[in-house]
């Protein structure tokens, strides 16, 4: 265990930000857990003068087993808190709050002149794996044609974290030895952009991403054809895996008393200190993540600690009916698979037919859990009040579909409704070839469109202000699955249109694409720009909401119970943030898990209660003993 003198350096900075001052004199705070994080409080720490912080590294589990007693102020941890150590501290009466305060993000950078956009996990593996030291000198390893262009991997020095994290990526034990090790990230990338062929692999910064003179690749970790760019948003999301991301859990307790330990957590949840953060060699979490490390420092209510209520049975069976509409199917369908796994007896079945069906069907009682894609309207719920049947609604987040256009074309600024779909449906290739037809005020500028296929759900919301049927898109739309080319397409073309998710729309933020416009959208109300305001409210018309109502009767259930924590954990947010839901952040999915814990334990209640009167009911019914004597 050592002390570290930390506070006197740290405040100097603090004063400059007019931050408050530190308690001077008081006990070191008690700080456990992940060598990785410590280091980086070390590197805060170095220059300070005064001892008041008291660091044990001893890993992450054995970090938080050890704070989960009750009697450390922090625990250090380069993972999320699992279900089975926040039951161990519920179990100690231990509540805390747990906060994400950094990455460590790995770049993959390329000479300018790379044959790849894009690396899987597997082609990875086949270019750093072990067995292909001085085998695979090129870059057959993705592709096969690319034989003649010599590979050169820059990889970190062991010892590193990014080193580390590039370890991970690669199966067998340790990388190939036939590559050049660098301790000096800023050496590499010189090297990379002097070597034909270089592959490197460096420290993320959002500098090293504006840099044009080398070619940073995109990642797929699952190999499933889903690429993603290096940034804090991907990293948090969980579609970028190249990276480590840092923990703190706070014991909630000792924060209330201990003023020391509140203005250290101030100062790390506060974005007006992220490039403090970053001088220590780590990238600061997200704008999003800042405001939510704040609301849970700020309102005990929100410690996620107090979320260990529920535990997952070992083992499930019996049935459990989710009809209605389609929206969020993939994460739907992913937590029933979840579940069936190693759960034979266990038959969850999806019906996505409809929002009608799924209501009609709830009603009847004969589902569980309807999926809707609007707000209820009046009487729709006559049904089941005619039946008695009580429900609850959940929110699962908004998607939405966002245009940009050129920034030069002021006349896309806005578009109404009608003009979007007539842009945009099959039989405009034909009679809106330029703006000028769209409306006669506008330029006769050439219409060029960039978009996806007709069966992406984003295409649907594209359409859905469309009175009947849906329209099919217009084929002489350049489909394209890349947000990042499509929104540089538009950027180079004047007259040009695109569309994309909200998600997606940050991407392209993060890489700093010029020349853009994001087009608002005019439904009869004025024209609405899409933010996460407008598209959670529903003011702006191409979004779409994605909510669950619940039938009471079956939150007493526990296939229904299992199905629906497991549907708001952190990992299933995970999946609705990379499908472009707005308002499914760890902290409204840890509100969710809040609400559930209330309903379910209400559902019990009602049903010990009702279990409680039958026996009533069937001891009252039962005949009388009766004793010898009696009958007479």
């Amino acid at each position: 265990m050592r002390h570290y003198r930390f506070w006197a350096g740290l405040l100097s900075l603090l004063m400059l930000m007019s931050l408050p001052a530190f308690a001077q004199g008081a006990e070191p705070l008690q700080v456990i857990g992940s060598g990785i994080v410590n280091s980086w409080i070390e590197v805060l720490a170095e220059d300070g003068a005064q001892s008041a912080l008291q660091i044990e590294s001893v890993g992450t589990a054995a970090g938080i087993d050890e704070f989960c007693n009750g009697d450390v102020d922090i625990a250090t941890s380069i993972r999320a808190a699992t279900s089975a150590e926040r039951a161990i501290c519920g179990a100690n009466d231990v509540v805390f709050s747990e906060f994400l305060v950094g990455h460590h993000i790995l770049a993959l950078a390329a000479h300018v002149d790379a044959p790849a956009a894009c690396l899987t996990s597997s082609d990875l593996n086949e270019a750093l794996k072990p067995t292909a030291s001085n085998l695979s000198a090129d870059w057959s390893f993705y592709d096969a044609d690319m034989a003649d262009l010599p590979l050169t991997l820059f990889v970190p020095a062991d010892g590193r974290i990014d080193h580390m994290i590039l370890d991970s990526l690669a199966a067998g034990d340790g990388l190939r030895k036939d590559v050049e090790l660098y301790a000096d990230a800023g050496a590499a990338l010189a090297a990379i952009r002097d070597t034909e062929g270089a592959l490197g692999f460096l420290p993320w910064s959002s500098g090293l991403a504006g840099d044009e003179t080398i070619a940073l690749l995109e990642f797929s970790g699952n190999d499933n054809g889903e690429c993603a760019a290096a940034s804090v948003e991907s990293v948090e999301d969980g579609s970028y895996g190249a990276a480590l991301s840092m923990y703190l859990l706070v014991n909630r307790a000792r924060l209330g008393g201990n003023e020391q330990l509140a203005d250290f957590m101030r100062f790390v949840t506060d974005a007006v200190n992220a490039p403090l953060i970053e001088a220590a060699g780590v990238s600061a979490p997200s704008q999003a993540t800042y405001e939510l490390n704040a609301r849970v420092l700020a309102d005990e209510e929100a410690a996620s600690g107090d979320l260990a209520g529920f535990e997952m049975p070992p083992s499930l069976s019996g049935g459990l009916q989710i009809v209605g509409a389609a929206s969020a199917a993939e994460v739907l369908d992913r937590v029933a698979e979840s579940l069936n796994q190693g759960n034979d007896s266990l038959e969850i079945t999806l019906n996505f037919l409809g929002r009608a069906h799924g209501l009609e069907r709830l009603c009847a009682g004969e589902a569980d859990i309807a999926v809707l894609d609007a707000d209820l309207t009046g009487g729709e719920l006559d049904a089941c009040a005619d039946s008695a049947i009580i429900t609850r609604p959940a929110k699962l987040g908004t998607q939405a579909t966002v245009l940009l256009g050129n920034a030069a074309d002021a006349y896309t600024s806005c578009l109404t409704a009608e003009q979007i779909v007539s842009i945009w449906r099959a039989e405009s290739a034909e009679s809106l070839v330029d703006w000028s037809m769209v409306d006669p005020a506008f330029p006769a500028a050439r219409i060029t469109l960039f978009g996806l296929s007709v069966l992406d759900q984003h295409t649907d919301i594209l359409f859905q202000t469309a009175r009947g049927l849906r329209p099919p898109v217009r084929r002489d739309t350049e489909t394209d699955f890349d947000p990042l080319y499509r929104a540089a397409a538009v950027g180079n073309v004047p007259g040009a249109l695109t569309y994309m998710n909200w998600r997606d729309y940050q991407r392209v933020l993060a890489n700093e694409q010029a020349n853009i416009q994001l087009v608002a959208v005019d439904a009869g109300a004025g024209c609405v720009t899409p933010s996460p305001t407008s598209i959670q409210e529903g003011s702006y018309p191409l979004s779409r909401p994605a909510s669950l109502l619940i039938r009471q009767e079956s939150l007493g259930a526990i296939n229904t119970q299992a199905y629906l924590w497991s549907l708001y954990s952190d990992d299933s947010g995970s999946i609705l943030e990379r499908e472009g839901f707005v308002g499914a952040s760890r902290q409204d999915l840890a509100d969710a898990r809040r609400d559930l814990q209330g309903w379910f334990a209400e559902a019990d209640a009602m049903s010990s209660a009702a279990t409680a009167e039958d026996e009533g009911e069937a001891a009252a019914d039962a005949p009388a003993e009766t004793t010898e004597g009696d009958s007479e």
